[in-house]
């Protein structure tokens, strides 16, 4: 009698342990993947944050320029 290891070719027990290996690494690979995506997950709000902030002291600043412009052309074109 042969045993079922006699019946498995030797490419297919060498794809099965690499299945296995590969197997035992993808959790780790999962909590990698999730730690990445939390991470640029983060900074993209820290971007989008910084953007908003740098809009409104665009806008604080052009209306206080404006006022300025307002006041010294009433001033000087009176």
């Amino acid at each position: 009698m042969t045993g079922p290891d006699e019946q498995i070719p030797g490419w297919a027990i060498e794809l099965i342990r690499q299945v296995e290996r590969l197997n035992e690494k993808i959790p780790s690979h999962v909590e990698w993947a999730t730690r990445n995506i939390l991470d640029h997950e983060k900074r993209i709000r820290d971007l989008e944050q910084f953007k908003w902030r740098m809009t409104g002291v665009a806008s604080v600043s052009s209306a206080v320029v404006a006022l300025i412009i307002e006041v010294l052309a009433r001033t000087i074109f009176k």
